[in-house]
């Protein structure tokens, strides 16, 4: 009778520990099989630009970057990078060298557009001093369809056209520079590695 007891406790003991498991939550690393797991890509946003004629440098800074999702009937637009000092790029420097002034993980998906918000313009022309140029619309907008894919790094590079760009114009014996950027959407892709 005292092992017949013995055997119902351990019974009893090892259903209550087997309960406890199989309640216990799982680790946050480790996902249901029911939730599909969201797979991601990499968007990468480069400049180039050759360099405009007579101009020393010209320091562009970007405070915003969107891109437009291919959502459904209208999409929706995605801050990507966001920052009130911006991030500043040399037109001319970037020409030998392109920048990388975006780096992202996201969602993958389809698409149609980028959207930069341009704060700021200082061009210093050949033995001149720096001088503010004026930016018309202050946002820079190119629109060109790209996927970004699993695993995949889509890199974006935003080719400036100097001349086209930056538009220089002497007022009463004072150069005045516009900055109405022509830019070409060039699109590579790289493996990630791990």
């Amino acid at each position: 009778m005292k092992r017949a007891g013995k055997n119902i406790a351990t019974l009893v003991m090892v259903l209550l520990l087997a309960l406890t498991v199989a309640c216990a939550p799982l680790p946050e690393e480790v996902t249901s099989p029911l939730t599909p797991a969201v797979e991601r890509g990499i968007i990468e946003i480069r400049v180039t630009d050759p360099p405009p004629p007579g101009v020393e440098s010209a320091i562009v800074t970007v405070t915003k970057i969107e891109v437009h999702r291919v959502w459904d009937e209208e999409g929706a637009w995605e801050t990507i990078f966001e920052d009130a000092d911006g991030v500043t790029f040399d037109l001319v420097k970037v020409f030998e060298n392109p920048t990388v002034i975006a780096y992202v993980e996201v969602m993958v998906g389809g698409f149609t557009q980028i959207r930069m918000e341009v704060t700021e313009v200082v061009v210093t022309p050949v033995g001149g001093d720096p001088v503010s140029a004026t930016i018309p619309s202050g946002e820079l907008k190119i629109v060109r369809p790209f996927n970004v894919e699993a695993g995949m790094r889509t890199i974006l590079t935003l080719d400036f056209d100097g001349d086209k760009s930056l538009k220089i114009k002497t007022i009463g014996g004072k150069d005045e520079f516009l900055f109405n950027p022509v830019v070409k959407l060039l699109i590579e892709k790289e493996e990630v590695e791990d």
